[in-house]
């Protein structure tokens, strides 16, 4: 099961408030698949959010609504008002305004019914990327006007969101970390919020290990790699004979670096029987690359 699906899932199981029936109904009717005399109909991948719209209408309109299940691959579930009575009883006790693509605030009588209303839109047509592979909502809308009203009723409650075009409609979307967390506890999934918070301080620490991880390889590279240079160096002026003709300070330095190939400059300092410090190490190593150059020539 995703991530977004246990969202809804949990989002399911919250006790709407009264007041608050309406605003969720209008939030599934205005992003759902259609909401008119013809149709009233929801259709998802998620059999609890299919039920709970379905119950929602039954209660407070006393319509029949079918659930029914299909599909191949991935199974969908559509909720839908069959009887052309029932849908002209529900559409005479509303008026959402959903052939403009406008959002009634009317309904909202407090803030708990926008979240019941955001929540609607997230059961509708929300989806959450699962933490561990990124952090994005995506919010698929019908029309560009809706988007652009829907991004900016986000916008009123601290939620952050930008539009693109999606296929034939809109697509509202929320990338940063801290915006989806406003956006989960306003609809009132805390326990996703904080699973969701959990999973990015995680993700985040894990990053963290792997970026030192590959600084450290980096430079266990780049160390191998002078070492060796060095260590060639030293090795082809003993060939020639001519070690035991370097100073005693660069003999020192040569027998260090032939006999800790895997220490860095600053190891080898610490290890010296020498009072040196990594810079005059690495002073003394350069005098000897420059004889061992000396006596290529």
């Amino acid at each position: 099961m995703s991530f977004s699906a246990d969202i809804k899932n949990e989002l399911t199981e919250i006790k709407t408030k009264s007041c608050c029936k309406t605003s969720l109904i209008y939030g599934f009717a205005l992003f759902g698949r259609s909401f008119n005399s013809k149709r009233i109909c929801l259709q998802t991948d998620n059999e609890n959010t299919a039920r709970l719209y379905s119950r929602l209408l039954s209660r407070v309109y006393d319509v029949d609504v079918t659930v029914k299940s299909g599909g191949g691959k991935r199974e969908t579930f559509i909720a839908e008002v069959l009887s052309e009575f029932d849908r002209l009883k529900i559409l005479a006790s509303v008026d959402f305004g959903i052939y403009d693509g406008s959002i009634y605030k009317d309904y909202f009588y407090r803030d708990c019914c926008i979240s019941s209303f955001v929540r609607g839109a997230f059961f509708a047509c929300g989806h959450l990327t699962d933490p561990d592979k990124g952090y994005r909502v995506d919010f698929y809308i019908k029309n560009e006007s809706l988007a652009k009203e829907f991004s900016s009723l986000l916008s009123e409650h601290f939620i952050e969101s930008h539009i693109s075009k999606c296929g034939n409609g809109y697509r509202v979307y929320i990338k940063k970390n801290e915006m989806i967390v406003n956006l989960l506890a306003f609809m009132g999934a805390s326990a996703a919020s904080l699973q969701f918070i959990e999973t990015s301080v995680i993700k985040s620490v894990k990053n963290k290990i792997n970026r030192t991880n590959n600084c450290d390889t980096a430079n266990i590279n780049k160390t191998v790699l002078a070492s060796e240079k060095y260590r060639n160096a030293i090795k082809y002026i003993m060939k020639k004979q001519k070690f035991d003709t370097l100073p005693q300070e660069l003999n020192t330095a040569a027998e260090l670096r032939l006999s800790h190939p895997e220490l860095s400059l600053k190891q080898l300092a610490a290890v010296s029987p020498d009072s040196v410090s990594p810079s005059g190490l690495n002073h003394r190593l350069k005098r000897i690359m420059e004889i061992y150059n000396d006596i290529k020539k």
